[in-house]
């Protein structure tokens, strides 16, 4: 409003100057100076009462300015001293942080401090009296199991309860707790059935170390096999030397809707499909079941003469592997030996259900390299299943070399890869009808490195390719492509060498047709520690003689 009163006024004031101005002017120029007194009276008197009004409403307006910051002053002062107060009790609080915070970090300390092989009744009634500082209306703790009861402080009707297996606990409080409370001495709760059921594990752990040490030793030795059949068995006989007055124990799966049983006869595993007894009342409920004594289970099917007093069938599922691992004594069956009966439980379901993905990999694996020698047979069709055969006859030579079994395995990939580096060469040679020039037989004679090329491009198969590479080398060391001799060659370059010149010797190919097998056997005979190995040649001869 000043701002406009202002340019207005100022506006008048120019234009009444100029307007005199003009005015005055001609009157001077008619001589006329007398003249110009009144104007300029006038123009004063005018410019005089009009700015008074100004100034009039400029100090009213200044007076509502002043009296709306008055106003405003007050309401600051106002809230100055509400922020005092806030800030006041903001550092009421904090002190009591401060002090909660020591508490809590003694409380923690405390608890950090436990030492599973000290009683834990002292530590637990520590902590009791360092929460009580931080929860006023805490009066009591009590914990009970079947070895001890402690009690602290002083027993009333509020209270809060848990149990964890065998052990229950309870706090005593004065009056109803708020929310933050009662989480707190939840929590209180369940640290201190922690601390005396891990006690209380530790010691029956402590008790039974030798026993776990067995196991232990035992599961390694058990989770090391490949074999379902003869995982079981091991599990069996670990299972009889670890429980002592064991009369039976079975393995048990469920497959296509019949639950097969693996038991110990004689030392010897058998197998039984059970309709009937506790095992498969575990595989109905899909729960774990004990029996303290197996008169008082009319369901019980006994086929150890009455020697059985108590028994117990652990159930497990994993990954729709579902299992159960029974075991039958003469004696009772103790806590500890029941926990150990839950994890090996656990642990074979989970063992079986890797073990049957391991196989569906495994086909997996195999049918996708019997696909790359699939590839080599479309340029050369008259190899059709050559890979596989050869691939079969070097993993029975291998085995009755008595080669472990993972060696065997990587003869047999090798074998089915050993003619991969044919996708490098052309059809037109591979086909050839006629006798082959010194060039196109220089070109086939790559193979075996174009294969190992190929092969060394996938991870951990280096000692794959290397057999691959060397399954043409000479026993005399006239082979290619590096002439290794004798031992130089890999051993299982040295059992491939044979297989397929064996089912090469006895298929058809482009420019000759197939030799009778005893033709083929005189010819191995007769490159006898020259182009093949003499020791894995007797071997292969015995074998393919029986084909």
């Amino acid at each position: 409003m000043t701002e406009k009163m202002e340019k207005l006024i100022n506006l008048l004031e120019i234009s009444l100057v100029v307007l005199l101005s003009s005015f005055s002017f001609l009157e001077i120029l008619k001589g006329n100076l007398l003249s110009l007194a009144y104007p300029c009276l006038v123009f004063a008197v005018f410019l005089s009462l009009f700015r008074r009004r100004w100034y009039r409403n400029l100090k009213n307006e200044m007076n509502e300015k002043s009296e709306e910051m008055s106003a405003m002053n007050q309401e600051l002062t106002a809230l100055n001293q509400q922020l005092t107060a806030v800030n006041q009790e903001l550092e009421a609080s904090y002190e009591s942080l401060q002090i909660l915070s020591t508490q809590l970090a003694r409380i923690m300390e405390t608890m950090g401090e436990m030492d599973l092989e000290v009683d834990p009744v002292p530590t637990l009634e520590r902590i009791f009296y360092d929460v009580k500082k931080l929860v006023e209306p805490l009066s009591g703790l009590e914990l009970k199991n079947s070895q001890r009861s402690i009690a602290v402080g002083e027993f009333t009707e509020n209270l809060l309860y848990k149990e964890a297996g065998k052990t229950s606990a309870k706090i005593f409080v004065s009056r109803e707790l708020e929310r933050d409370e009662e989480m707190f001495l939840n929590s209180v709760l369940n640290f201190s059935l922690f601390l005396l059921n891990a006690h209380d594990s530790y010691l029956e752990v402590m008790k039974n170390r030798d026993t776990l040490s067995r196991m232990i030793s035992s599961l390694e030795e058990v989770l090391g096999v490949s074999r379902r059949t003869e995982l079981i068995e091991k599990i069996l006989h670990y299972l009889k030397d670890m429980f002592p007055g064991i009369v039976l124990s079975s393995v048990s799966l469920l497959e296509d809707g019949k639950i097969k049983t693996f038991f110990l006869k004689n030392g010897q595993i058998e197998v039984v499909n059970l309709k009937r007894g506790i095992v498969v009342k575990a595989f109905e409920t899909k729960k774990d079941l004990f029996v303290n004594d197996v008169r008082d289970f009319p369901e019980f099917y006994d086929v150890t003469n009455g020697r059985t007093r108590s028994a117990a069938a652990i159930f497990f599922e994993y990954e729709n592997t579902p299992l159960v691992l029974e075991i039958e004594k003469d004696s009772e069956i103790t806590e500890y030996e029941l926990s150990s009966l839950k994890m090996m439980a656990r642990i074979l379901a989970i063992f079986f259900s890797r073990l049957s993905l391991y196989r569906k990999l495994r086909k997996t694996f195999f049918q996708t390299i019997e696909a790359f020698s699939y590839a080599v047979e479309l340029k050369d069709p008259y190899t059709s299943g050559h890979s596989l055969r050869v691939a079969d006859y070097s993993q029975e030579i291998a085995r009755r070399m008595g080669l472990p079994d993972q060696v065997v395995e990587r003869i047999r990939i090798a074998a089915v890869l050993h003619d991969i580096g044919k996708i490098g060469v052309k059809g037109a040679i591979l086909n050839k009808t006629s006798k082959l020039t010194k060039e196109e037989y220089e070109e086939v004679k790559k193979h075996p490195e174009l294969g190992e090329k190929l092969i060394s491009k996938i991870e951990d198969f280096s000692d794959i390719a290397k057999i691959v590479r060397h399954h043409h080398e000479w026993y005399s060391g006239q082979g290619y492509p590096d002439g290794l001799r004798g031992e130089e060659i890999p051993l299982e370059s040295r059992i491939i060498a044979i297989a397929d010149a064996f089912d090469a010797m006895t298929s058809d190919r482009p420019y000759r047709k197939a030799m009778d097998r005893k033709t083929a056997l005189e010819i191995l005979r007769r490159n006898e520690g020259s182009q093949w190995d003499p020791e894995i040649l007797k071997i292969a001869l015995d074998y393919f003689s029986g084909l």
